[in-house]
């Protein structure tokens, strides 16, 4: 997923709003481990833009929390599972 580095890097008055959204997400993910969503679906799902949306996820992945799979957003655990592998960090 090529993204701007303006989307990858907030400014200070957003950083905020992205950690309260981060936690936001990973709530959600928390209480439903097999959710998988896109990102036009997470960002209905969490009332905001396609821009903040992606800002938020993308950190939750390099935070290891979530993955991409098949242009979906999953928890990182439940892909291991789905695919029947383990995955090594």
């Amino acid at each position: 997923m090529a993204l701007e580095s303006s989307v990858l890097h907030p400014s200070t008055a957003s950083e905020l709003h992205d950690r309260d959204l981060q936690a936001r997400i990973r709530a959600e993910y928390d209480d439903m481990p097999g959710l998988n969503l896109t990102l036009p679906q997470a960002s209905r799902l969490f009332s905001c833009d396609a821009t903040t949306c992606t800002r938020a996820l993308m950190r939750l992945i390099t935070e290891g929390v979530l993955s991409v799979d098949e242009g979906m957003f999953v928890r990182r655990d439940a892909r291991r599972r789905r695919h029947g592998r383990r995955m090594t960090r």
